[in-house]
């Protein structure tokens, strides 16, 4: 199985969720697991600033060596975070998500909890799209 992860998964590993944690052991046990290169920039943002630098480049070193399949991103990849963008009014780092996981042919993209699913991810069809806590409980 093709999986895509949103940032907001790498993060709660960072802090140490549980379901995070499980999911990312099993990159290296046989499911297939991508990010984009959007993502990694995101994460280290995101740790950086709330953690600090040194915490930031902590954690680039673990996803250089975690087993996830880096996607990179071209113009149509661009062009279709462009046009989710608009459809869907989420960040432009989530455009590029949904873009690359669809472009990849991922069969899911795991993100985060009850709010963020529903605020952000809930009404998008072109793929399907689970909260982290509900897909850990399929596997």
């Amino acid at each position: 199985m093709r999986v895509f992860l949103d940032t907001w998964v790498l993060v709660e590993r960072y802090k140490r969720n549980a379901d995070a944690a499980k999911l990312l052991k099993l990159a290296k046990t046989g499911l297939e697991e991508h990010i984009c290169h959007v993502t990694v920039a995101e994460l280290v943002n995101v740790i950086s600033r709330e953690f600090g630098e040194r915490e930031a480049r902590i954690q680039y070193a673990f996803l250089r060596h975690s087993g996830l399949v880096l996607n990179g991103t071209n113009e149509e990849i661009a062009r279709n975070a462009g046009l989710f963008k608009t459809k869907y009014k989420f960040s432009l780092a989530d455009a590029f998500v949904l873009a690359s996981a669809i472009a990849c042919d991922a069969d899911v993209l795991v993100t985060g909890g009850d709010m963020q699913y529903d605020r952000e991810w809930k009404q998008v069809n072109e793929i399907k799209v689970v909260k982290l806590d509900d897909f850990v409980e399929t596997i």
